[in-house]
């Protein structure tokens, strides 16, 4: 359905009366399905959930082939289910209208539709939306948090949430930062072999312990406008300057698990980098007075690290923490809220 479309059927003189029963199946889409099935709503009613879903996924605008009123409500009343799911989801439709056939009675909300289409179109997700006994809102948030080589049945069948999903997608990104590519499948078969979330989390917790142990790696060298603090001297002077604590680390500086620069930028800040087993990490960045740096400054900031390979989010230390918790069904460790400035975990200078 074209957008043009859509915007004439969410027009006020386009408005029809939704009963109550539809507005409880058809939520945001009440309206728009009011005007393609009139009231009473009955040939609504009687589609199969599949079919239902499909009219929703049309109406919010993300099918793959455009189409009129009439045309939609022939489609889907009407049209073989091969013919209905490839208006839907194209080349990707195989298998999509038995998994939606698992989806509920309700209608789900535009974007939990484009989060569906988006894993459907990937093998491994596909794989295993097939596999699912119902298909639902809050099962494709774990499943859209795992890289695919994790979108196995032993690892979603362990998973308590987004959170424990977020967790495990980040220490596989760590561990094959860790090891390199080409070791990622093989870490990916080794957490999906079976087992209970204290086994899986426990295979991940292993894997973040490198087989060698070895020292601090030489610290990045970003360059002009980042001048690095290499003396107890200039530490000094520069904790003077921004009146901060930074003489409190000059230990760890000393011992070569802690970098710290100036960034001679307006407003200048302090740049703290903190080493531990999966390389150099964005530890902290404060302005004169532990004043916070906005949001465009901390994405500038990581962009610039990236390219120096420093990465930016919460220790192996914190992160092996919570997975220790997904793995005992505790909840002792507080995890970042969702916002990007959130996700760097700033502050952890520690671990």
């Amino acid at each position: 359905m074209t957008a043009k479309l859509i915007a004439r059927l969410r027009a006020p003189e386009r408005a029809v009366a939704a009963t109550p029963l539809l507005r409880f199946i058809a939520g945001d889409f009440a309206d728009e399905v009011a005007y393609v099935w009139r009231a009473p709503h009955a040939e609504f009613f009687a589609l199969p959930a599949a079919r239902r879903h499909a009219a929703a996924v049309v109406l919010a605008g993300l099918g793959r082939r455009p189409l009129e009123i009439s045309a939609l409500r022939r489609m889907i009343e009407f049209a073989r289910d091969p013919d209905v799911a490839a208006a839907i989801a194209g080349d990707d439709w195989r298998g999509i209208m038995p998994t939606l056939a698992k989806a509920g009675e309700p209608l789900w909300a535009t974007e939990e539709y484009e989060r569906f289409l988006r894993l459907f179109a990937e093998p491994a997700a596909r794989q295993a939306l097939r596999h699912m006994e119902m298909v639902r809102p809050g099962a494709l948030a774990p499943l859209a948090e795992l890289p695919p080589a994790l979108r196995v049945a032993p690892i979603l069948r362990i998973l308590t949430g987004v959170d424990a999903a977020a967790d495990l997608a980040h220490a596989f990104h760590l561990v094959t930062r860790m090891r390199g590519p080409e070791g990622a499948q093989a870490v990916a078969r080794r957490w999906g072999a079976g087992g209970d979330a204290a086994a899986v989390f426990g295979r991940a917790m292993q894997d973040l312990v490198p087989d060698r142990f070895r020292p601090a790696d030489p610290a990045p060298q970003p360059g002009d406008p980042f001048h690095r603090i290499a003396s107890r001297k200039l530490l000094e002077q520069v904790a003077l300057e921004f009146r901060n604590c930074l003489r409190d680390h000059a230990v760890r500086i000393a011992e070569g698990r802690m970098a710290v620069f100036v960034w001679r930028v307006q407003p200048a800040a302090v740049i703290a980098l903190n080493w531990d087993v999966a390389g150099w990490r964005l530890a902290e960045a404060k302005a004169a007075e532990n004043a916070d740096l906005d949001e465009d400054r901390l994405r500038e900031l990581v962009q610039i690290l990236d390219l120096h390979g420093v990465r930016s989010g919460c220790s192996v230390q914190a992160l092996t923490s919570r997975l220790d918790d997904h793995a005992s069904g505790t909840n002792y460790c507080s995890r970042p809220g969702p916002g990007f400035v959130d996700q760097l975990s700033l502050g952890d200078l520690w671990s």
